[in-house]
């Protein structure tokens, strides 16, 4: 959590610095996005997927999404980009790149609760849970989910679940971001944080619960995290 708002402080400092500075004019954000017309779209879908096969934080490309296509085309961009992204992962782990991801994921102390999460409660539920909360990293999940053999339908139906509140907040605080100090951008950014904080407590008893019924023990749970 710490981590996530100190990349969160760090991404909104650089970003009213370059407005400061003039090194980037608001305006020219979207305009630029518009003129490279479906070109655009398609870049930010296969960036995100990028992104995310190199574990970077999901939140940067909702909040790109929203400051070039605006809330609207931003969410449903980031949605569809997002799970092309988890099914890529998902895929890899469960086919040709299984050992390849296995081994990937030793070297991560938190995988191994997570993937025994997911063996023991493979349903869409868990997988939203997992999604929503942000101490679950967006690329473990979905290679944990390949790897114990999650079905497709529940992976792809709890990471929907799971990505769709990101998917509104984050594009609205990214394209309120273009206009720094007005009252949208000051709402957005606290819809952020109260989202941040709600679903980090809420995720954590979610998942205790989980795991306390698949006989999971909290102290070694809490010891790993």
């Amino acid at each position: 959590m710490i981590l996530l708002a100190g990349l969160l402080v760090a991404t909104a400092a650089l970003f009213l610095l370059a407005l400061a500075k003039g090194w980037l004019r608001p305006e020219a954000i979207p305009e630029l996005a518009r003129r490279a017309g479906p070109f655009a779209m398609l870049a930010y879908v296969g960036a995100v997927i990028l992104l995310e096969l190199c574990w970077a934080p999901r939140m940067w490309g909702l909040l790109a999404g929203g400051a070039l296509f605006g809330p609207l085309h931003g969410a449903l961009l980031s949605l569809g980009a997002d799970l092309c992204g988890a099914a890529l992962c998902y895929a890899l782990a469960r086919g040709g790149g299984r050992e390849w991801v296995g081994g990937l994921l030793a070297r991560r102390p938190r995988a191994n609760r997570i993937a025994e999460l997911l063996a023991r409660r493979r349903g869409a539920l868990t997988v939203a849970l997992l999604r929503v909360c942000p101490i679950a990293h967006f690329t473990l999940v979905s290679y944990a989910a390949g790897l114990t053999g999650v079905r497709p339908v529940a992976f792809l139906l709890g990471t929907a679940l799971g990505i769709l509140p990101g998917a509104v907040i984050y594009p609205i605080a990214g394209d309120a971001a273009l206009r720094p100090g007005s009252p949208a951008f000051v709402i957005s950014l606290a819809l952020v944080v109260v989202a941040l904080v709600v679903t980090l407590l809420l995720g954590r008893r979610l998942l205790r619960r989980e795991e306390a019924s698949c006989g999971c023990s909290p102290e070694t749970t809490s010891a790993s995290r």
